[in-house]
């Protein structure tokens, strides 16, 4: 995780870092993307680099955190209040709802989907990012389980089963609109999602 020091940097300081390195990971995925650039681009030394990290690995987990926390910590609090009335609605809301923070920051969604396509091994060897992918991972489970008990998700399959449905097929609508990005409009983009959504509440439903 970033060093003490680097908390101590002033908000703006620290957003310019981490969406250098967003942008950076983004473009170019974890592997091949390149820490030189990085520090060109946020007006850092090498040396201050790492004064606030330990490595590229901390950089990147720490740039996923930050743009993900929110998202993470929505969906584990809306679960808890969601109704059988409300619970599509609330799902749909909830999903339109990162796109809506997403459309102007490509690069930050990029991020996080990068991270989504390490390999197992790679994860095994940066813990940080595994467990803020579990996270999403039991995030939707618990929002499956939920959804089970009030009613509207199907418990014909495993909730294991239906929380990897699910998160395959975000994935694959989410590699289209990063392709497609700069070519949709936000209400495009949008509406779009809606219909995924509405895709979706029909697989689960």
């Amino acid at each position: 995780m970033p060093r003490p020091r680097f908390d101590k940097l002033s908000p703006q300081k620290r957003a310019a870092i981490l969406e250098a390195a967003a942008r950076e990971f983004a473009g170019h995925g974890y592997d091949n993307a390149s820490m030189n650039k990085i520090l060109d681009a946020a007006q850092l030394s090498k040396g201050a680099a790492y004064y606030y990290f330990d490595d590229k690995a901390d950089l990147f987990a720490a740039t996923v955190q930050y743009y993900a926390g929110e998202l993470i910590g929505d969906l584990d609090s809306l679960v808890d209040g969601l109704t059988a009335e409300l619970f599509w609605a609330t799902f749909s809301e909830m999903y339109v709802a990162q796109f809506d923070f997403f459309y102007d920051r490509p690069w930050a969604f990029g991020a996080i989907k990068a991270a989504g396509r390490l390999a197992e091994a790679d994860l095994a060897k940066h813990p940080r990012l595994a467990a803020s992918l579990g996270a999403v991972q039991q995030g939707v489970i618990k929002l499956i389980r939920q959804g089970q008990q009030l009613g509207v998700v199907r418990t014909d399959l495993p909730d294991d089963l239906l929380a990897a449905l699910l998160i395959g097929v975000d994935d694959a609508s989410d590699r289209w609109l990063l392709a497609h990005w700069e070519t949709l409009s936000k209400e495009e983009l949008l509406t779009i999602i809606r219909r995924v959504v509405a895709g979706l509440s029909r697989m689960l439903g």
